[in-house]
């Protein structure tokens, strides 16, 4: 081992003898687990003696003892001699340091001696002749992360501790360490960096309380790099408790987790992926939560190793839990309110989550088993996370994310890598087995988002629905209902969703949710995922977690950005005729063959879109809102305003016909008082008359007074008629004005809207560069000043080895001269 550290550059001191010990070590930690003291150590040290000797009496008893004797003695005295010897140096020095003699191991995972990975042998010859950038970009495609910085970054690295204080409080109350239940840790690899699984292994013994871990089983699935054969095996000598299982053909994902768990001898499982780093304290939340209540499923929270740096993003996570879309794919959604209120408003307190990721989870052996395991008839990998989390949840069980469990978990760069036909059937088929049993009433909303999986064939499921019956199962409904309220669905949130068919019979495409990226179109696959689309009845349209987004003013800029919930460039309006309007602009969406784009809109074909799924009461509803915005109504909706029109003039007639009839009759009214008073003016003339004779003079005089006050009191008479009528025709022309004056500000107060939206969004859109140049600047400078340490770390290593290897010769000299002056005076 020595010889082999000087070769590779490596150095570290042994603190037991090389050879056997180390196996010697390992049976001593089985035999002594539960090792307090040094008595007890010698105790048990001492039976072992006797019971070895007393093998070797009944062994000399045998008939032909002194035959095999005298072929097998010098033998056996050789192989006990040097057995004696290491068995004796290995319990000196566990007597010596009083420690456990797995802590000796420890050293050799010590981050302060870091250790790597010699890769350069695993290279093919085509590799050491290509330019280093061509190298290094050869190795990124081989896993989809940075290869050649995995094998440069140390296997057994120091990575802070992530928990928070409310979680650092909390593990004193958890179950002890001795206490805990033994747990076995499976891992599934094919084709792994040799770098990442190790680094994998030692972050989890280093991290892992050792006498609660029964093993790691590390199953292969038939990987065919040289370095995970003979290599492999070299290499896990080194690891106590790790067990290698090689499938003899490939089996994928599911089965070999299944040949893993039956394999495994530990009460919990955990199921880990193959190039993750476990941080500190992640172990005792998940087996603690587990051995209180069996039937919880606890996930840890997964945080990122960036696959371009290699380094651990050890924040963030606690705030979001697991959710799906209607095409089956498992996506990360912000906690709802009522979780948070649940939880107490606790960052440390766990999150019952509708479904998990699946990579990463613990779960108690029996109820594992008990609860169908994994689907068998599922090949490779996909679907296997949407159907364990349904089973759990309709079946009886729990979910749950422990925010105080941390693992790292590098996300390998999207898009580089195509899944394989084999691979996407598989996948089209473990989905379609999913909805087939679980998904009862809600089949018709999958098909709709994936149309490519009606035409696949699920294969046998006979199996799966009589373990739904076996175990009494809850529907689907009730998933929704109880576990997964907030769950946006047809007929309730999206008034048209699924692939989204536009002129040229091509369909909207994502084309990788990335932030600021233009949307385009591509052929039809119907598979669901990036052409898999959401149209809410807020008037927003989606795909995943991200909106579409669109600028009026540069007509293909139509891009994916986050959702913000404030409309604007995100608002859009779903036509009867099928066109998307967008809000912001009032252009109609349309392509070019490649891309999205906006133009004015008129009636041609090109604006026409399909969508797969379309709610009519949505859409009816979705219009009654939003009508009056864009100015656009329904053949329904025009329809009912004629009606509606017809039946305000037919009111309108009625009412003024009835003005008429008020009109005429107060007229017929005031002619009769006018007759009336004529008669009877005409009666006091006559009775005046009769008088005149009597005082005809004085009369006379009386009687024009009298004549000129009826006159005056007609013409007041009209004079109130005249000034009656111009009050009416000024309030007529007042509540004209009035109504101007509000329609008027009512557009005023529209357009101040609109353009304090796009200042808002303008705004933020400059932040946002702002905030990503400064990041940019920043990790040029982080990435300089790890250079410049890094070559100071290995100046002064190399220094340090050339230090040591003269003080080692030295040594050995001095050894070599007392070795001879021995022998002389021998």
């Amino acid at each position: 081992r020595r010889k082999q550290e000087k070769s590779s550059g490596i150095n570290a001191e042994w603190p037991l003898r090389p050879g056997t010990t180390f196996a010697i070590v390992f049976v001593l930690r089985e035999l002594f687990r539960s090792m307090p003291t040094v008595s007890e150590l010698r105790l048990k040290f001492l039976t072992l003696r006797h019971y070895l000797h007393q093998q070797l009496l009944v062994f000399l008893a045998r008939p032909d003892a002194p035959q095999i004797l005298k072929v097998v003695g010098g033998v056996a005295v050789v192989i006990a001699v040097f057995i004696v010897w290491n068995l004796s140096s290995a319990i000196a020095a566990v007597i010596s340091y009083h420690r456990d003699p797995i802590s000796y191991l420890r050293e050799f995972y010590n981050p302060d001696t870091p250790r790597y990975v010699d890769t350069s042998a695993f290279r093919t010859p085509e590799h050491k002749i290509m330019d280093f950038d061509a190298y290094k970009n050869e190795l990124f495609k081989l896993n989809q992360y940075n290869t050649y910085l995995s094998d440069k970054t140390p296997i057994n690295r120091k990575t802070k501790d992530p928990r928070s204080e409310g979680c650092r409080m909390r593990a004193r109350s958890l179950t002890p360490d001795d206490k805990l239940a033994p747990t076995s840790i499976i891992i599934i690899m094919h084709n792994e960096e040799l770098s990442a699984l190790l680094r994998t292994l030692i972050s989890i013994l280093n991290n892992t309380p050792m006498n609660s871990l029964k093993e790691i089983i590390l199953v292969d699935d038939k990987s065919n790099r040289f370095e995970l054969g003979s290599q492999l095996d070299k290499e896990l000598r080194q690891f106590p408790f790790v067990r290698l299982i090689r499938n003899s053909k490939r089996e994928g994902l599911i089965r070999s987790r299944i040949i893993g768990a039956k394999a495994a001898v530990g009460k919990i499982l955990i199921f880990l992926d193959s190039h993750v780093e476990a941080l500190e304290g992640w172990y005792q939340p998940i087996v603690s939560r587990i051995m209180e209540d069996p039937k919880t499923v606890v996930c840890p929270i997964i945080v990122s190793i960036d696959h371009t740096t290699m380094e651990v993003h050890a924040n963030g996570g606690t705030s979001v839990w697991g959710g799906f879309d209607w095409d089956m794919k498992f996506t990360w959604e912000p906690l709802p309110p009522r979780e948070n209120q649940r939880r107490g408003f606790d960052d440390a307190a766990p999150i019952r989550s509708p479904t998990m990721a699946g990579g990463l989870f613990g779960m108690d052996k029996d109820y594992f088993f008990e609860l169908g395991a994994y689907d068998p008839g599922m090949k490779i990998w996909g679907g296997e996370n949407m159907e364990m989390s349904f089973r759990i949840w309709m079946c009886g069980g729990a979910i749950e994310i422990n925010t105080c469990s941390f693992v790292g978990h590098i996300f390998r760069k999207p898009g580089m890598k195509q899944s394989t036909p084999v691979e996407e059937t598989a996948l089209q088929q473990n989905v379609k087995r999913v909805v087939e049993v679980w998904l009862d009433d809600y089949k018709e909303a999958f098909y709709n988002a994936a149309p490519s999986h009606r035409n696949v064939a699920e294969g046998d499921t006979v199996s799966r629905t009589l373990l739904r019956q076996r175990l009494k199962c809850r529907s689907f409904s009730w998933f929704l209902r109880e576990v997964y309220p907030d769950k946006p669905r047809p007929g309730r949130d999206f008034i048209a969703y699924g692939q989204v068919r536009g002129p040229g019979d091509q369909c909207m495409d994502s084309m990788g949710i990335d932030p600021g990226r233009r949307v385009g179109v591509y052929a039809c696959h119907g598979k669901g995922y990036a052409q898999f689309w959401k149209f809410h009845l807020n008037g927003v349209l989606m795909n995943g977690d991200h909106c579409l987004d669109g600028d009026g003013t540069n007509p293909r800029n139509v891009v994916m950005f986050e959702c913000h919930g404030l409309g604007g460039n995100q608002q859009w309006f779903l036509t009867e005729d099928g066109r998307i309007q967008h809000a912001g602009s009032g252009k109609c969406l349309t392509h070019d063959g490649r891309f999205l784009m906006l133009l004015d809109c008129d009636d041609d074909e090109r604006f026409v879109w399909k969508f797969n799924g379309m709610s009519e009461e949505l859409l009816e509803k979705f219009y009654v809102i939003y009508s009056k915005q864009f100015g656009y109504f329904t053949k329904k909706q025009k329809e009912e305003n004629k009606k509606k029109a017809e039946q305000d003039r037919l009111e309108r007639k009625k009412q003024l016909e009835e003005r008429n009839k008020e009109k005429e009759r107060k007229q017929i009214e005031e002619a009769a008082a006018k007759k009336a008073e004529e008669e009877r003016i005409r009666r006091e003339e006559e009775r005046a008359k009769d008088e005149a004779d009597k005082a005809k003079a004085a009369e006379k005089a009386k009687e024009e007074e009298k004549k000129k006050a009826l006159e005056k009191e007609l013409e007041e008479l009209r004079e109130w008629k005249r000034m009656k009528a111009e009050k009416q025709k000024r309030e007529e022309e007042k509540q004209k004005q009035l109504d101007d004056e509000l329609e008027k500000m009512r557009k005023e107060q529209e357009l101040e809207r609109k353009r304090r939206e796009k200042e808002i969004e303008d705004m933020k859109r400059e932040k946002e560069l702002e905030e990503m140049k400064r990041e940019k600047e920043l990790e040029e400078k982080r990435r300089l000043a790890e250079e410049r340490k890094e070559l100071e770390e290995k100046k002064k290593e190399e220094e340090e080895r050339k230090k040591e290897l003269k003080e080692k010769l030295r040594d050995e000299e001095r050894k070599e001269k007392e070795t001879e002056k021995k022998n002389w005076r021998r």
